[in-house]
């Protein structure tokens, strides 16, 4: 009874055979196949994708290499192998082409599709470098973009900005020797002449009798010689103030803060910390300018009812900061604006600083008030004055 169709035991189990013997059947000549075909369609493709690569990198005009795990050159093309005329390019290890490369992981660029970047020179040529692994097909290759002209173009602007900078340095240093040349002109002639003119009106009033009225047109006379005679010490202060020479950077500037703020009724303070005995006269000069343009900038434009300068130095740097509570400015605006009225005040600001290899930073903003800072190597300054004096 057991081994009867009609039991329905032995008919499940044979139902169950015969649906195994079928899936068996289809995964053996179905499924196999289709697995096979897709895993070789795959390296049909990885195939056809390297033959690819291997063409562009052929027809590519800048160097290319392939490297294998262990840093071999596996594969370049007739730029890379111009390259390196000298030697036989497949089969060298990269950190022999490229000594930068020393430490490079390149295992770990090829697993992962790492990509890096470098520069590097060779010989009178210059290249952009970049390292990209291909994980996909377990190389890595190294693409060489030749930026020789680039560079050249970089270094020729480098070049013509330092010597613009070095005529601007020239012309200021010459417009200072005009301006000391002329102040003492002034000072010493025409000064002279004025209180030459003063004194005697003064000595024809007290020795003779006049009228009334010619006194009082006399005086009138002497009040305004001693009008001129102010206006000439304020033109010589402005053209060089005396106190820089005699006494340095630290008196002239908190003069400078006194003298701005008597005159324009906004409160100054000075505040300085450390000697000015190691800043030479080419570095006062410029910083002295820098404040009296800046301060200037504040009593024309800032609205401010107070500014401060502080001025500290050490053995190594100098620093400057002049600061004030007004209307402030939009920085880029007033930059463009600048260079549309063909005006300099920011631009002198800048390149009196560059010429010292300094930085400038100007912080402004609408309501917000501006605050100027400087920093100057003082070594690099000094080395700079002497070469100049020299």
């Amino acid at each position: 009874m057991f081994f009867s169709l009609s039991n329905p035991i032995l008919f499940s189990i044979i139902l169950t055979l015969a649906i195994m013997g079928v899936i068996y059947v289809y995964y053996i000549h179905i499924i196999i196949p289709l697995q096979k075909k897709h895993l070789q369609e795959t390296e049909n493709l990885k195939l056809k994708n390297a033959q690819l690569m291997a063409l562009f990198s052929e027809l590519d005009p800048e160097p290319l290499f392939r490297f294998n795990h262990s840093g071999e050159i596996i594969l370049t093309n007739t730029s890379g192998q111009k390259l390196f005329p000298q030697r036989n390019v497949l089969g060298s290890l990269i950190t022999d082409l490229f000594p930068p490369l020393k430490k490079f992981d390149y295992t770990k660029c090829i697993e992962e599709g790492l990509t890096y970047t470098f520069y590097y020179e060779l010989e009178n040529s210059h290249y952009d470098v970049t390292i990209k692994g291909v994980s996909e097909m377990q190389f890595g290759q190294i693409y060489c973009n030749d930026i020789t002209k680039r560079k050249l173009i970089e270094e020729e602007l480098i070049e013509s900005r330092k010597k613009l900078r070095e005529l601007s340095n020239y012309l200021q240093r010459i417009q200072e020797e005009e301006k000391q040349k002329l102040m003492r002109e002034i000072h010493d002639n025409l000064g002279q002449i004025l209180s030459s003119i003063k004194y005697k009106l003064e000595t024809f009033i007290t020795s003779g009798n006049f009228p009334t009225e010619d006194k009082k047109t006399l005086g009138e006379l002497i009040a305004y010689l001693n009008l001129a005679y102010s206006e000439i010490k304020n033109l010589t202060y402005n053209l060089k103030p005396k106190i820089l020479e005699d006494l340095g950077l630290i008196p002239a500037l908190r003069d400078l803060c006194e003298q701005i703020s008597n005159q324009s009724g906004i409160k100054g303070t000075f505040n300085s910390f450390g000697e000015d005995g190691n800043i030479n006269t080419e570095l006062e000069i410029n910083l002295f300018r820098l404040s009296q343009e800046a301060l200037n900038n504040i009593v024309k434009h800032s609205e401010a009812k107070e500014f401060s300068i502080q001025l500290t130095i050490d053995e190594e740097y100098l620093r400057l900061i002049i600061e004030d509570d007004g209307v402030g400015f939009n920085l880029k605006q007033v930059e463009k604006e600048q260079i549309s009225s063909k005006s300099m005040g920011l631009i002198n600001m800048q390149e009196r600083v560059l010429a010292f290899n300094g930085e400038l930073i100007i912080e402004s903003s609408p309501g917000e008030g501006t605050e100027i800072m400087v920093e100057i190597p003082l070594t690099e300054a000094n080395e700079k004055n002497k070469s100049i004096d020299s």
